[in-house]
């Protein structure tokens, strides 16, 4: 099973034990281990709560995008299981990112601006806020972005990129 998640929003973590017969279990040791996905790395570990009714739960806010899986880990007799988890931004906010770097010039400002000889840019960096506040005050960056440019022997771009930086 794969579930979706808004970063920095509580994510509950539920798992319903049941015996042999399908009848709800109580009293039982139940434990979670959050990893990365990209890793394998362990990102926090604990123990589920007994609520009653064979159910068990917590809670956790997931504060950095990926994937990641949970394996929940019963006691002997008893039947481990594993969710998957897809961290995103609030869709309101990432359609407010990509209006910001695909549709518009606005709140971006450029700096450590490097030139050749010839006066081309060969590099910068590119910080973009969400507010004009924000980018009078240098505050609340939403991402920098590294620019990288070379240019041919008379003074043609040949090749450009972007990559984030943070």
């Amino acid at each position: 099973m794969i579930s979706t998640c808004i970063i920095n929003t509580t994510y509950y973590l539920e798992l319903f034990i049941t015996d042999v017969s399908g009848n709800p279990k109580t009293g039982l040791n139940a434990i979670y281990s959050i990893y990365k996905s990209s890793d394998d790395s362990l990102v926090q570990s604990g123990s589920l709560i007994d609520v009653g009714s064979g159910i068990y739960k917590t809670s956790y806010i997931f504060n950095t995008l990926g994937q990641y899986y949970i394996i929940y880990t019963t006691p002997e007799g008893y039947t481990d299981e594993i969710e998957n988890v897809n961290v995103i931004l609030d869709l309101a906010k990432e359609s407010s990112m990509l209006r910001i770097l695909g549709l518009s010039d606005e709140n971006k400002r450029i700096i450590n601006t490097v030139h050749d000889t010839d006066g081309n840019l060969t590099s910068a960096l590119v910080k973009i806020y969400p507010s004009s506040i924000d980018f009078e005050n240098d505050t609340n960056v939403l991402a920098t972005y590294e620019f990288n440019a070379t240019y041919n022997t008379i003074g043609l771009m040949q090749t450009m990129g972007i990559k984030r930086v943070s």
